[in-house]
């Protein structure tokens, strides 16, 4: 599949206006590179925990971003991590090409010259092939702690020299189901999992992604865990990564199913309810999720959810007591929040 690749070449001072500006072009999303010195705060979000190498800052800025060359005929989607977060975003529409969409660009930044300084910017393209960058991401994925004693490997890796006997290794390859999202909301699951974890526990995991937690969970000393995705490759990936860490075949169940709108039929299948519920997905999912969420889980069982912005919390924690939760944990690290929230009695 060919894409094609824009580099606009600005300054640091003018590189977020014109983020702005491809966000009304229908840009989704873009990279910057630039040699502003990280803060203390953004170097600690990192997942390797290596200081960048930046050099000196020279004031420039480069705003990447691809879109699909206008000739492919595939349709490829490539997931966000659990495809309950890609049911929620909106496709965007089909692209322009190149000229046509650089001429658009440098028209919005002359409009905006009428408002505030701002300088024209150079603007680049090539046409790339993926498969020569496509996996070049595997590159920076290296193994870390995602909590004390938990670290995360990729599977092309070899478990790294610092692992003690007392840490957990879970083997992942992520593929195109990555479920472990942003490091501080996997590492929040975690948490809760491991502390509310015994061998008779039983987990369900409600958009599982790569099947990163209910493996874990599992590893942590649980008992059994039903994942289910509305993605298939994201049910195929956690099987296969569940038998790559030689979890036996009847301690996991991965299914593909939408639990917002086939819950009935899922519970059937599930013939049961839980002690554990889990979803590391995004806010405005977990507020749908918890109108359905309580039916899977069991008297005094708990329901733990992560993938919160801070803005967003509140709106969680009131769509949860609304479906009969008690919040028994608000947890934060960085600008994520998770909850573990008490299935209340039903009300009479």
């Amino acid at each position: 599949m060919k894409w094609i690749r824009y580099d606009i070449h600005t300054n640091t001072k003018d590189a977020d206006a014109i983020g702005d500006i491809l966000a009304e072009c229908g840009i989704p999303g873009y990279e910057i590179s630039d040699h502003v010195p990280l803060s203390k705060k953004d170097e600690q979000k990192m997942y390797t925990g290596i200081p960048a190498d930046l050099g000196p800052d020279d004031g420039s800025s480069i705003l990447t971003f691809y879109t699909e060359a206008p000739d492919n005929e595939s349709k490829e989607f490539y997931s966000t991590g659990s495809s309950l977060r890609d049911d929620t975003i909106e496709i965007p529409p089909p692209v322009r090409r190149p000229k046509e969409l650089i001429t658009s660009i440098i028209e919005k930044v002359r409009e905006a010259q009428t408002f505030f300084p701002i300088q024209i910017p150079e603007i680049t393209y090539c046409i790339q092939d993926d498969s020569l960058w496509k996996d070049k991401w595997k590159e920076n994925f290296k193994a870390f702690y995602v909590t004390d004693n938990i670290i995360v490997k990729p599977s092309w890796e070899q478990t790294p020299e610092y692992a003690t006997p007392e840490d957990i290794v879970i083997d992942i390859d992520p593929g195109s189901a990555f479920g472990t999202g942003t490091h501080e909301t996997t590492k929040l699951c975690l948490l809760s999992l491991r502390k509310y974890i015994t061998p008779e526990t039983t987990i369900i995991d409600a958009g599982c992604g790569s099947g990163i937690l209910a493996i874990t969970a599992i590893q942590c000393g649980a008992k059994s865990a039903f994942c289910l995705d509305i993605d298939p490759a994201a049910v195929e990936g956690t099987l296969e990564n569940a038998s790559r860490n030689h979890i036996e075949s009847n301690r996991i169940t991965a299914i593909h199913a939408d639990i917002l709108k086939n819950s009935k039929s899922i519970r059937q299948r599930c013939g049961g309810t839980f002690q554990i519920a889990v979803a590391n997905i995004l806010a405005d999912v977990i507020i749908k999720l918890s109108d359905y969420i309580g039916d899977f889980i069991e008297e005094n069982g708990i329901f733990i959810s992560s993938g919160i912005l801070e803005a967003k919390a509140a709106d969680v924690e009131q769509a949860l007591i609304k479906n009969h939760f008690t919040i028994i944990e608000r947890n934060t690290l960085g600008e994520w929040v998770s909850f573990v929230a008490s299935k209340k009695n039903s009300p009479t």
